[in-house]
């Protein structure tokens, strides 16, 4: 029998942000498609001209390229595995239940499964506050509101506490969040210790 069940997303059931939060993975073909309109529709001179700037400059072209792509690929790992997902907990049985959907494109895919006996867990942690600078070197970050620890010694940072929506819900450090990560912490500690 289910104790109580816990359901976390950070991206609200409103469909405009789901929308939203699909086109963000768009960004890095963006340059391809103005280059496309440019193509077709600007005069031929002005591309060629921009090829001929891209041939006397390699060197920063192909650094320029290879900061490009890892941005690009940072950005679709962090929005598949922080912002597209559902994350959801609950005991039965005296077992804690975990599990990680991933929810894009119109599915939804099993990402992490995690089953621990409540024998098993030795301590319930409120999770750590990321470093306040994480901006720097990432666009979405995240907080996980959770930490177990098991009796064989390992740590387990579960729940998400970050909501894509306004500029405070998103920032890992504002009180907003920190609000939400104590609430989750909170039911969570409560589910496993009752």
């Amino acid at each position: 029998m289910k104790v109580k069940e816990l359901k976390i997303n950070p991206v609200p059931e409103k469909k405009s942000l789901r929308f939203v939060v699909h086109w963000l993975m768009m960004m890095p073909i963006l340059p391809f498609i103005f280059l496309g309109i440019i193509y077709y529709v600007i005069d031929k001179k002005i591309l060629n001209d921009l090829y001929q700037q891209v041939l006397e400059n390699k060197g920063y072209f192909c650094i320029f390229v290879f900061y490009w792509l890892f941005a690009a690929i940072n950005l679709a790992r962090e929005i598949f595995s922080y912002l597209l997902v559902e994350e959801v907990c609950y005991v039965e049985n005296k077992v804690f239940y975990y599990q990680k959907f991933r929810i894009a494109f119109g599915m939804r895919k099993l990402m992490k499964k995690l089953e621990i006996p409540l024998s098993e867990i030795l301590e319930v942690k409120e999770g750590k506050k990321p470093f306040f600078l994480c901006f720097l070197y990432s666009i979405i970050t995240h907080r996980n509101a959770v930490e177990i620890k098991t009796r064989d010694g390992k740590k387990y940072e579960i729940m998400n506490s970050i909501v894509f929506g306004d500029k405070d819900s998103q920032s890992p450090t504002s009180s907003e969040t920190n609000e939400r990560a104590n609430k989750i912490y909170n039911e969570v500690k409560n589910m496993i210790l009752k």
